[in-house]
């Protein structure tokens, strides 16, 4: 079986090896950002596990009851774990109700599994909660967790998985996924949005297709006005309020991290020497200082950190706050 994405090749072997190797353990922790279909690996990998009639090295055979039941949604040994709302807390009440799901004996004997989706996502006694599970596993039972912030799983967890790392997105690779999902656009336009995305092909996909047009460069272009004085934080703050806060973290994220990057001569995260750098950008991070750029980005995590575990924020007062801030990390001479 392939992975769903082509840039999880090297994941997808490791995985195959493990499994035929004497490594297999009880829980898996899948780390990347979001927007390169680290969640969608993770599925892969529970499809694999449950097909029924599959060798260990070959694929799901896309026949068996337990590829059948997978694919629609409701395999009896498959639980998925998520946020009961977008953006909040995985709570310690779900965690117990996994625990449950654990003690039941397996339907077709192919083991138990349970995603977690968002991992980071977890507060802090569901994480408590799900350490049990980990120290005690039940037999045949398999735990993989997918974290977008591989820094906000607690030690006692990590340590306890082993670790598939899916941040790199081999360029080559992404481009021709990204070329046969958009066969109109033109190869450069097309390196242009993976280079603007941040090295994120799914996000380079979403902006395409969006009929709002590529909020990056919107906000590179409020950010050009803010350092000129030419708008405020609250005016932009407005403008930019059909945007849910989720959405303008990433892309304040994304813009501020490139903006980084381009002040030491980069056009991304990865080597893409036959994308030309963004003018607008490389001109901007020219004159902003460093120090103000990395002070916001840390706001930015710690912005989302706090909305991933809290509830009852104010999402305008959140989104004028980041907008405050972002006045502040381009005002000043660039160093």
């Amino acid at each position: 079986m392939n992975p769903a994405y082509p840039w999880h090749a090297t994941q997808w072997s490791e995985l195959r090896h493990i499994v035929g190797s004497d490594r297999m353990g009880h829980a898996f922790l899948f780390s990347g950002r979001q927007w390169l279909g680290v969640e969608a690996l993770a599925r892969d990998f529970a499809h694999y596990m449950l097909c029924e009639t599959a060798a260990r090295d070959e694929r799901p055979c896309h026949n068996c009851r337990g590829c059948a039941l997978f694919e629609a949604g409701n395999h009896p040994d498959f639980r998925v774990l998520s946020p009961l709302e977008q953006g909040k807390a995985i709570l310690v009440d779900q965690v117990r109700d996994l625990g449950n799901f654990y003690t039941l004996k397996s339907h077709y004997q192919r083991g138990k599994i349970s995603l977690i989706y968002p991992a980071d996502a977890m507060n802090r006694a569901a994480a408590n909660a799900i350490l049990k599970v980990l120290e005690e596993p039940p037999p045949d039972a398999l735990l993989l967790l997918v974290a977008h912030r591989f820094s906000a799983i607690p030690m006692t967890v990590r340590s306890r998985c082993v670790r598939i790392p899916c941040e790199r997105v081999e360029t080559n690779s992404a481009l021709d996924w990204l070329t046969a999902e958009l066969p109109t656009m033109a190869p450069e336009q097309i390196g242009h949005l993976f280079s603007q995305s941040g090295g994120a092909p799914l996000k380079a996909l979403s902006v395409a297709n969006e009929a709002g047009g590529d909020h990056g460069a919107d906000m590179v272009e409020a950010m050009v006005k803010l350092k000129r004085g030419r708008t405020h934080a609250l005016s932009e703050a407005q403008a930019f309020a059909d945007l849910p806060i989720g959405e303008l973290l990433q892309v304040m994220i994304s813009v501020t991290t490139r903006l980084i990057l381009a002040r030491f001569g980069c056009t991304s995260f990865y080597d893409q020497a036959d994308v030309a750098p963004d003018p607008s950008l490389q001109g901007l991070a020219d004159h902003l200082n460093l120090k103000h750029l990395y002070r916001f980005l840390d706001l930015l995590f710690e912005t989302r950190a706090l909305l991933a575990g809290h509830s009852g924020f104010r999402e305008v007062d959140v989104a004028e706050s980041l907008w405050l801030g972002l006045s502040d990390a381009v005002s000043g001479a660039a160093i």
